[in-house]
């Protein structure tokens, strides 16, 4: 179930979330060192109180994150005044809604109209510009044992299969108002056309497939991309597309003597799919800071499919191993309060490296956004704990927005050496065993 969530003046609406914790594992035989035992309240009397850790704040950049199969495909694009131009792009295969239909004497049939529809799952950035949509033809089979990543590309062919006579791609996205298809009232979509001997053609391989497979070696599928011109600071959007909806579908009206009829092209969770995330950085403030890393002292920067928030704890090492932790909280609070359309996650995931020569990352938790505080409050009792044990190593942890590979969400966080009133802080309460 889709709903929206606000933050300031922004909506959002995507399938509700649910918070993991995947536990920390030994490095010794790497089981789960969660489930410690609780020492009792009259022990922590005695206890040690430590909040002046020196904590090391940047950015990394990540080179090759997953886009196969997202939860929405995205598109459009935005200029972001701090990250730069983000644009969004995605390939899809379409499937048949049945089998070797009967168009009967196809050449008789008049080509009325075609539209491909996608159905929100919500947009970031801002809504109120119009978007030059383009489609093109896959010359390339999708398959489902490639592993696709943000920067993957697939061969199209060069002909843009939406209209431009009367500019029919240049749409204003609404996906907050319902769309009304003949008398039907519908969810909100995006109805981009599609041109009519292109869609001619489809109806031609549909009546001569006797399945998908069959379908998908004469018709690839569609790479679906914005052609936008410059934008302002602050203007544009990415759209998010629920395309494994119902009402996501490509569509062919025609008619003869008979009347008007039908025929859709579908998405199906079963199609091969993913997501083309480019960003430009160039002459931003997220350029310098991957290019000097100290500059993360003011403030640094998640975004999500390119980049993720590193925090250190070189302090760490100077307390004794020989304690029990009983609290460690991390406080990171956000550059300024969010305003406008470009807002901060409303979750974040937590991941450290935990283990020498391993280069996976281990989830520690989800972490909601605190209103109260503008910051976010991670538990970090068990990482710290075993640290110092030595089960794990002293990494430090990686934040980024907990839908890293599926959304656009970026996170400006205030440095170690902000000149803001709120800074990043670790508090730890141990005794001494």
């Amino acid at each position: 179930m889709y709903k929206f969530i606000e933050w300031r003046k922004t909506y959002l609406f995507f399938a509700a979330f649910f918070c993991l914790s995947v536990g920390i594992t030994s490095c010794k035989k790497k089981v789960n060192p969660l489930g410690e035992n609780v020492y009792p309240s009259d022990y922590i009397m005695g206890s040690i109180v430590v909040d002046t850790f020196d904590l090391l704040t940047y950015t990394v950049e990540e080179d090759s994150v997953a886009s196969k199969d997202p939860e929405f495909n995205l598109l459009g694009s935005y200029n972001d005044p701090t990250f730069g131009m983000v644009e969004a792009s995605f390939y899809t295969q379409l499937t048949l809604s049945g089998f070797s239909p009967d168009f009967g004497d196809l050449a008789s049939k008049k080509i009325d109209s075609a539209v491909i529809a996608f159905q929100y799952g919500g947009y970031y950035g801002s809504v109120n510009k119009n978007q030059l949509f383009e489609i093109y033809e896959l010359t390339e089979s999708l398959s489902a044992d490639s592993t696709y990543t943000r920067k993957s590309i697939v061969n199209v062919n060069p002909q843009n299969l939406v209209p431009t006579l009367n500019n029919e791609g240049y749409i204003k996205p609404n996906p907050l108002k319902p769309t009304v298809v003949g008398t039907d009232t519908l969810s909100p979509q995006l109805r981009i056309p599609i041109d009519t001997v292109f869609a001619r053609n489809m109806l031609v391989l549909a009546e001569n497939s006797v399945n998908d497979k069959d379908f998908l070696e004469n018709f690839k599928g569609f790479y679906v991309k914005v052609n936008n011109a410059s934008m302002m600071p602050g203007e544009g959007a990415i759209l998010y597309l629920a395309s494994t909806k119902s009402a996501s579908k490509l569509t062919v009206y025609y008619s003869d003597a008979q009347g008007p009829n039908k025929f859709d092209f579908i998405i199906t969770s079963k199609a091969v799919d993913f997501n083309h995330i480019d960003v430009d950085y160039t002459g931003t403030k997220m350029s310098q800071l991957l290019t000097d890393s100290t500059l993360g002292k003011k403030e640094y920067y998640a975004q999500a499919f390119t980049t993720r928030a590193k925090i250190d704890f070189p302090s760490l090492n100077n307390l004794p191993k020989d304690v029990f932790i009983h609290n460690a909280t991390l406080e990171i609070p956000l550059s300024y309060y969010p305003a406008g359309d470009l807002y901060p996650s409303e979750q974040v995931n937590v991941v450290a490296n935990l283990f020498k020569g391993d280069k996976k990352k281990y989830t520690l938790s989800t972490v909601t956004y605190s209103m109260t505080k503008k910051a976010y409050i991670i538990d970090l009792r068990t990482y710290v704990q075993n640290v110092l044990k030595g089960d794990i190593q002293n990494y430090g942890i990686y934040v980024s927005p907990k839908r890293f590979n599926t959304s656009v969400e970026r996170i400006i966080f205030n440095g170690s050496n902000t000149l803001n009133k709120k800074k990043p802080k670790l508090k730890i309460v141990y005794t001494k065993l």
